[in-house]
């Protein structure tokens, strides 16, 4: 999706981000484990070249449907309602993702805050602005919760959004 080596490497952070809350899995539902897995995959999937340009949509419309999966039944909330703000955070950028331009545009530059989804609308600043709500709800997600439990994830999965964040920032800039 993007050829920039720095971009890369924010990518690689962002799919490392995504399994960090699965290394202290003790306690985490089946469904959050697949869940980051997924996000993983779809870290992972951005940085291969050659991968269908619209391929980006699909992954998107998938991890959105596994945010109403983890926020199941059996849910956990300590776990499950990061994950879930994760999972729609990065389905909706991935939506909002930049199509491959057409051959006769492609050496033009486009305008700053100017980008394409994938449905062909202009977007503008909106997926800035959902990258700065993820990073404001991860923000509140840990600190709204009390001290002692800060020791039975909290922190792991926080740190895991804050890498995925830094991951998806090229998407929205």
């Amino acid at each position: 999706m993007f050829e920039i080596p720095a971009v890369h490497a924010a990518m690689l952070v962002g799919a490392v981000g995504a399994v960090v809350p699965m290394w202290r899995a003790h306690g985490t539902d089946c469904r959050v484990r697949i869940a980051h897995g997924a996000m993983a995959v779809s870290m992972v999937a951005m940085m291969i070249p050659g991968v269908p340009a619209g391929i980006h949509l699909l992954e998107g419309a998938v991890l959105i449907a596994l945010a109403v999966f983890v926020t199941g039944e059996t849910m956990h909330c300590r776990t499950a309602v990061p994950c879930a703000v994760d999972l729609t955070a990065m389905g909706v950028l991935l939506l909002l993702a930049p199509t491959s331009a057409p051959a006769s545009t492609a050496s033009a530059p486009a305008p700053s805050g100017h980008h394409h989804g994938g449905a062909g609308i202009s977007t503008g600043w909106f997926p800035l602005a959902v990258l700065v709500c993820w990073a404001l709800l991860t923000l509140h997600l840990f600190r709204s919760t009390p001290r002692p439990e800060h020791g039975s994830g909290v922190t792991t999965a926080a740190t895991g959004s804050a890498l995925m964040i830094l991951g998806m920032a090229p998407m929205a800039v």
